[in-house]
């Protein structure tokens, strides 16, 4: 997935079944308040790097920061941005993240905001960007790893390597810890990498091995979004493991912080992962997150995804897009219409 350069709106809802009404997830009561904020970045955003601003694959709350303002709110997001420009194919974009600073002044459910501050209900400003790099300290890149694979060294496993030599991060979620460092998942691997709080490569995390991406019975991290001047891969797709563009979209530390939870976008290859219409047996990975530099796989699940019917009446799997964590046995997800739903038409 790649970001967009476009104005985002930024909605501060819980989109949890009928407004006002509770909802119960694990043993605990969640209400759904209304949209009560509207803000907006413009496209013309720059990062501190001077490049066009790009956030929004994952994105996690500086708790620490959080507090109470008067009548509203405030405190900082991480934002991660996707693997680089919404071009086509991949560039050589350096793996990032944006800190934003948020104020939050949210309308009352059932009111309506004054006249003129309909989009100004959230104020969201750029604090800092951050490049995130490779254990040697040297850049890593969005570019398609293509057949690129770095060997294994010491702790770290096989990573997926880019034609210039760079570690080839497709970054999707992001999961800050209480020591400063975060757990970042990617979908190339599809792995879990560690970095540290500012932004080194620490470990990383392969998944099972039916999910690692095969191409003639070896590891192939290609996800068929060549470089400028590059080649297709041989096959297109994967023979097994995670389907092109399809990896660790969504993750989350439980609230214990004992368990960290990573969800497949869709089925991997082998499990129907090949069709929008049959991709709909993911996969959940549950790891034992107590040594964070060696996480250890606890539980493994299949979660079958929404099945919905699209504009012409074909039937298509709704992927995940992201999760929230309630236990090591339950969580929330956002599932895509992928096109359906309110707003398609402008």
């Amino acid at each position: 997935m790649k970001h967009l350069n476009r104005t985002v709106a930024l909605g501060a809802a819980l989109a949890l079944f009928t407004a006002l009404t509770p909802a119960l997830a694990d043993g605990v009561a969640y209400v759904n308040k209304g949209l009560v904020g509207v803000g907006r970045i413009p496209a013309s955003q720059k990062d501190k790097f001077g490049e066009t601003f790009g956030s929004g694959s994952g994105m996690a709350i500086d708790t620490k920061s959080w507090a109470r303002d008067g009548a509203g709110y405030k405190g900082s997001l991480w934002l991660l941005p996707d693997r680089g420009y919404n071009v086509e194919g991949t560039t050589d974009y350096r793996p990032r993240l944006n800190t934003i600073s948020i104020e939050l002044t949210p309308t009352a459910p059932g009111a309506a905001p004054a006249v003129g501050q309909e989009q100004s209900g959230v104020k969201a400003t750029l604090a800092d960007t951050m490049l995130l790099t490779d254990d040697k300290g040297n850049d890593a890149t969005g570019l398609d790893p293509l057949n690129g694979v770095r060997p294994a060294a010491g702790d770290m496993p096989i990573l997926p390597q880019a034609d210039n030599g760079k570690l080839a991060l497709d970054d999707e979620a992001i999961v800050r810890l209480p020591d400063g460092t975060m757990s970042i998942s990617d979908e190339y691997g599809p792995n879990i990498y560690r970095f540290s709080a500012d932004g080194h490569l620490m470990s990383a995390t392969q998944p099972p091995a039916a999910l690692v991406p095969m191409r003639h019975g070896k590891p192939n991290f290609a996800s068929d979004n060549p470089g400028p001047g590059a080649a297709e891969p041989d096959p297109k797709d994967p023979e097994t493991g995670r389907q092109n563009n399809q990896g660790l979209e969504g993750m989350s530390m439980t609230p214990d912080g004992k368990f960290l939870i990573a969800v497949l976008q869709s089925a991997p290859r082998q499990d129907g992962g090949d069709s929008g219409s049959t991709r709909q047996n993911t996969r959940a990975l549950v790891y034992d997150a107590s040594d964070l530099a060696h996480l250890k796989l606890a539980h493994e699940y299949v979660v079958p995804l929404p099945v919905f019917k699209d504009a012409k009446g074909k039937t298509k799997v709704a992927a995940q897009s992201a999760i929230v964590a309630l236990s090591d046995k339950s969580f929330l997800m956002l599932a895509r219409d992928s096109g359906n739903g309110q707003g398609v038409k402008g």
